[in-house]
């Protein structure tokens, strides 16, 4: 009976103890496996019977130190290069945040003002594809500041763009011809901005405009320099350079100079003359 039981026992705890101790000469390998949200450590099992398990383990254990500040650097060198952008807000390190900020506003209303009306933006895309086709589509000036009224047109109850009958088309390509050679000459400069184009004419009569102004016939443009608004002298030496240009090529351009205290520019192509704040010729400030 004892016999038996003892060999029952032997039968039982043999594999036992055999796989404890093949178990003792294997070296367990520790690899960590990425999550999305944490780190987690596989057991691998090889045949290394060389190397005792403390060894192993401790060798293990430097070597994914090691990898994890590695890791840890590269993270946070990644880090430094991530640019947050947060929707609906506009960041820049320029010196012209503010300025384009602006612009961004306004070309927003122009947009809105434009996408309100299916049919007004078909017309205001063949207006600039017209303009295009007669002074060049490096000629044309942004449809936000060549739409634009006065800017009195909230006081007054109008909107602050319009586009002009399709009749007076062709009297404004003359004057864009007239605002590139200023640019390319150098007497405007490229930063030069429209700030009022076509006014019908009960718009014109509310802004103060000339009984016989030619925003009402869509050939005159008023544009200011934002950058010389606070620089009287190059304020005063753009507008020496313009009444030069008047007085030496203005009658083959059929060049209206109109120059203001407040800075404003005055261009059209509808009749060789000058005036100042009064709209008479005494007025202007041109000595020539």
């Amino acid at each position: 009976m004892m016999k038996s039981k003892t060999y029952a026992y032997r039968q039982i705890f043999q594999p036992v103890l055999t796989f404890i101790l093949c178990a003792g000469s294997i070296t367990a390998h520790a690899v960590i496996i990425s999550d999305d949200s944490e780190r987690r450590i596989q057991i691998r099992q090889s045949s290394s019977a060389n190397t005792s398990n403390s060894d192993s383990m401790q060798n293990l254990i430097v070597q994914k130190q090691r990898d994890f500040e590695i890791d840890a650097r590269l993270s946070i060198e990644e880090n430094k290069s991530v640019n947050i952008v947060k929707r609906g807000a506009i960041y820049s390190t320029s010196n012209n945040t503010y300025n384009n900020a602006y612009k961004d506003s306004t070309n927003m209303d122009f947009n809105a003002w434009l996408n309100s009306n299916s049919y007004r933006a078909r017309q205001v895309a063949e207006y600039e594809r017209y303009l295009s086709s007669r002074v060049g589509s490096q000629n044309v000036p942004p449809l936000s500041q060549l739409l634009t009224t006065a800017r009195s047109w909230s006081k007054c109850g109008y909107e602050p763009y319009q586009l002009p009958p399709q009749e007076l088309w062709p009297n404004i390509v003359p004057t864009l011809h007239l605002y590139s050679e200023l640019k390319n000459q150098g007497i405007l400069p490229t930063s030069s901005e429209i700030r009022s184009v076509y006014r019908n004419p009960g718009l014109n009569d509310c802004a103060g405009g000339a009984d016989s102004s030619k925003h009402m016939n869509a050939s005159a443009i008023d544009i200011w320099v934002p950058e010389y608004e606070d620089n009287l002298w190059r304020l005063n030496t753009m507008q020496d350079g313009l009444c030069q240009f008047w007085q030496y090529q203005g009658k083959s351009y059929n060049f209206g100079l109109g120059l203001y205290a407040t800075g404003a520019i005055h261009l059209d192509t509808d009749g060789y003359r000058k005036w100042g704040f009064n709209h008479a010729s005494s007025s202007s400030s041109c000595r020539y």
